[in-house]
């Protein structure tokens, strides 16, 4: 989209100048898919990700200045969602938007994840612990000093199970024993989630006071929909109903790969080190109400994908949590690449797991994850089974 800088006089950051020879450099992508759209009868939505990570310092001027502070001092990982000049740059580039084109919708989504679950899942050193959270912390009576200490315990406590230490108690109790004496680390992880519902929130308002009657809503990424247990802890479902949809991403092909490799064999290395990888499997399909002996095993989750039942019982749990306060979009996902090729999709599935989203209660479907990746018999399978139900 074009830019104009009178909106980011409240921000440090701005938008990176694209260079002439890349595809698009010189096109108004907005401006030319309004009419077409019109035509067709379709409405018109960005999806807008946060791009949140430390490498985005090369792309967007003046990042670093946005990114939060580990436990240590150091620039952490992630761009910090109390510091107002990165709440300050959204906001700008939703008015900026909103302002110049004739948008329908919006789906905002930023696909990261608090202290707690970086540090169990990949050892990150935990954040944020800059002046804007400590500021924040003490707003909302948590000492950061003591949370700061408790992460730092429990920070070096995980490090030494990564190095195979296994600790007399067991990893389990040995984690939990940091959050009983250390109630400061739960309340900063929530600090630091609620920052970024925050940011939601805002975004929300910026464009409703624009275009009241656009469709403004938020993205859960794989993680938050499915597998990670802090996130999905931290901040419940009803709580986030102060948009007009939710869209969880429930890629049943591409979750077999993804919970050996993302799930199973992270937390093997902290919270379940004491468990077989086989009973970390087990475990989450207990806790999550999935039928074990309809989805795969864990030597099979290479190659094998979840059922459509996956599908219907993740929608059906957030559809209930939020009791009609707002609209859900399930997100199925096909054709996605893992390890340099397409994990492979079947059509029958697809066409099935539309279906259970629905019979869950589904308002609709978000076909995912990219156009471009996507086959056309995959497509129309999915087609199909829309058509079916409108």
């Amino acid at each position: 989209m074009r830019h104009h800088d009178e909106y980011f006089r409240n921000t440090v950051l701005r938008h990176p100048v694209t260079a002439p020879d890349r595809e698009y450099a010189n096109r108004d992508v907005f401006a030319e898919l309004l009419a077409p759209c019109r035509k067709r009868g379709i409405r018109l939505y960005p999806r807008m990700l946060d791009p949140f990570r430390s490498e985005f310092a090369e792309i967007i001027p003046n990042w670093t200045r946005v990114l939060g502070a580990d436990l240590y001092g150091r620039l952490g990982p992630f761009a910090c969602y109390h510091n107002p000049d990165h709440r300050a740059w959204w906001l700008a580039t939703v008015e900026d938007m909103y302002r110049h084109y004739e948008l329908d919708g919006l789906q905002w989504g930023a696909e990261c994840v608090g202290p707690l679950s970086n540090l169990m899942f990949n050892g990150t050193p935990p954040f944020c612990f800059c002046e804007h959270c400590r500021a924040r912390a003490k707003q909302d009576g948590i000492d950061p000093v003591r949370a700061r200490q408790g992460f730092e315990e429990l920070y070096l406590f995980a490090q030494k199970l990564r190095q195979g230490h296994k600790p007399p108690a067991g990893a389990l109790p040995g984690i939990m024993n940091h959050f009983f004496r250390y109630p400061e680390i739960l309340a900063w992880e929530r600090l630091w989630r609620r920052g970024k519902e925050e940011l939601m929130e805002q975004i929300y308002g910026a464009v409703k006071a624009i275009r009241p009657n656009a469709e403004v809503g938020q993205h859960v990424d794989h993680a938050g929909s499915t597998y990670d247990i802090f996130y999905r802890s931290v901040v419940a479902y009803p709580e986030m109903t102060n948009v007009d949809f939710i869209t969880p991403i429930l890629y049943h092909g591409i979750l077999g790969p993804r919970l050996r490799r993302w799930y199973v064999e992270r937390l093997q290395k902290s919270i379940f080190a004491d468990l077989a990888p086989e009973q970390s499997l087990d475990l989450f399909y207990a806790v999550k109400g999935y039928d074990r002996t309809n989805e795969p095993k864990l030597d099979d989750l290479d190659n094998t994908g979840l059922s459509p039942e996956y599908v219907y019982q993740e929608t059906k749990s957030l559809v209930e949590a939020v009791q009609g306060k707002t609209k859900i979009y399930s997100g199925i996902g096909f054709d996605i690449p893992w390890n340099n090729h397409h994990f492979p999709s079947d059509t029958e599935t697809i066409y099935r797991a539309v279906h259970r989203a629905y019979d869950a209660g589904a308002n609709g479907i978000m076909l995912s994850r990219q156009y471009d990746e996507m086959r056309l018999p995959n497509l129309r399978a999915a087609g199909k089974a829309i058509r079916e139900r409108a």
